[in-house]
């Protein structure tokens, strides 16, 4: 499609005419009858392609558009069927267009370059400075009248332009069909012979705009996270955001229900799994909504079978994607399942708030206390939890601890791996400039983790047992 700042093919034609022709030789009077026809060919080919120009933007604004309605008026108006039959063949059709529209150009400035010669050679006039004048107002008619207005007009209203011209360019459909059809097989060759470029924006690029839109004030730093999230979550698998086996709240088929109640005021949860003998054996998930029915004054004495109120679990595996995990939630009509490992025994749990989270952040319930995840002393070492998550480790530290690579996900797992056993209660290991050294550990469990920067200084040494 042409610009207002693109030359237009009838300009270059008159300038080939003026280096080319010599008028003198052409004519010696002009004839009031081939006058006149020569400016109806003139005035004719500017509307002619103005026709094609408004048929251009019509048709292809209407081609995005097609919906039922369109269908259905095709139905019963011959007029929109003749318009969804070129839109049929996007190829042909622009080709059509393209021809009819150029080659009206070129009449149009053949007939007035020589009608202008003529003018300039009986009136004596200096034949560059009438043929310059000629070139700007032709080029300016054409323009305006021909490409600008018809276009500017044909997208008020695309349908109803379509349905008004389908009959003029149906006809040029028709006819010039050896043309048009030629030109869109050679179309597709070159387009086969030189593809394109990829216009699909990667992943990188969207986090590069991102960052950029942030810089510039355009989004703020929550957002620029959630952007990144949703990038790399179709690439989290479950594994990373579980719950790990110790730490899932589950309620056993010996359980009393008065205990269970009390476990669920106290953790503030909705859904415990239901297992028989150990957690590797779960039968169902129990909903706190399921246990109102049963709580009144008798509830001490109230026997309850926790398998017949249990409702089906969800079982899947460690390294399923989020994006599937979401739709199996959707599918399923759950909110949680339960994470087995490749023998089949529970290795976690995850929960829809745990990939909402994964998204927007940290989730936190109005009645729950959220726990610091670490302490930061005056000395200048860190009290982490050995739950923490090392990359939340990482923001508050600023430095880089792993790789995506690393099959552990909290700073309990990076210490087992190092140690390769179960640590005691002031052992250190070094890494990536990190002093690590273990300050509690509960039934062989590490519960707390002092880190001290060893590139901020050496601070003196803290004695677990005598630093609170």
């Amino acid at each position: 499609m042409e610009t207002a700042d693109d030359p237009h093919p009838s300009s270059i034609l008159i300038y080939l005419i003026l280096i080319s022709a010599d008028v003198s030789e052409l004519v010696d009077e002009i004839d009031p009858m081939v006058t006149i026809i020569q400016v109806i060919i003139i005035l004719a080919g500017l509307i002619v392609s103005g026709l094609f120009s408004g048929s251009e933007v019509a048709f292809f604004s209407l081609s995005t558009q097609v919906d039922e309605k369109v269908k259905e008026l095709a139905e019963r108006d011959p007029a929109t069927r003749r318009v969804l039959a070129m839109l049929d063949r996007p190829r042909k059709l622009l080709a059509t267009i393209l021809i009819g529209n150029t080659f009206s150009n070129i009449i149009t400035a053949i007939t007035a370059a020589v009608l202008t010669g003529k003018f300039a050679y009986l009136l004596g006039a200096p034949m560059l400075v009438v043929y310059a004048i000629e070139i700007v107002v032709l080029t300016f008619m054409i323009l305006i009248l021909s490409e600008i207005t018809p276009k500017m007009l044909a997208l008020k209203d695309p349908l109803d332009v379509s349905r008004k011209l389908s009959g003029f360019l149906y006809f040029f459909f028709v006819i010039l069909s050896p043309f048009s059809n030629l030109i869109a097989r050679s179309t597709h060759y070159f387009e086969k012979k030189f593809p394109r470029p990829p216009e699909r924006i990667s992943s990188e690029d969207i986090k590069t705009i991102a960052e950029v839109g942030e810089l510039q004030g355009s989004l703020h730093e929550d957002e620029r996270e959630i952007i990144e999230n949703v990038i790399e979550f179709g690439n989290t698998v479950v594994r990373e955001i579980m719950t790990s086996r110790v730490n899932i709240i589950a309620v056993s088929t010996e359980d009393k229900l008065e205990d269970v109640i009390r476990l669920i005021k106290e953790k503030s949860v909705s859904r415990l799994p239901l297992y028989e003998g150990d957690m590797d054996n779960i039968l169902g998930i129990i909903h706190s909504k399921d246990l109102l029915p049963y709580m009144n004054s008798t509830m001490k004495n109230t026997a309850i079978n926790w398998k017949s109120i249990a409702r089906k679990p969800l079982f899947i595996p460690a390294t399923k994607k989020l994006d599937d995990l979401l739709r199996d939630f959707q599918k399923e009509r759950t909110h949680v399942a339960i994470v087995v490992d490749e023998y089949g025994g529970t290795e976690g749990l995850v929960t829809l708030d745990d990939i909402l989270e994964e998204i927007i952040g940290e989730i936190s319930d109005e009645n729950s206390e959220q726990k610091p995840m670490f302490v930061r002393r005056k000395s200048g070492v860190y009290i982490f939890d050995a739950k923490v998550d090392l990359d939340d480790m990482e923001k508050v530290l600023q430095k880089e601890i792993t790789s995506e690579d690393d099959e552990y996900e909290t700073l309990a797992g990076l210490i087992y791996h190092l140690t390769e056993h179960i640590p005691e209660v002031g052992e250190k290991v070094t890494y990536n400039d990190l002093e690590l050294m273990v300050y509690s550990v509960e039934k062989n469990r590490i519960r707390k983790v002092m880190v001290r920067p060893l590139d901020a200084g050496q601070e003196k040494q803290v004695n677990p047992e005598h630093e609170s």
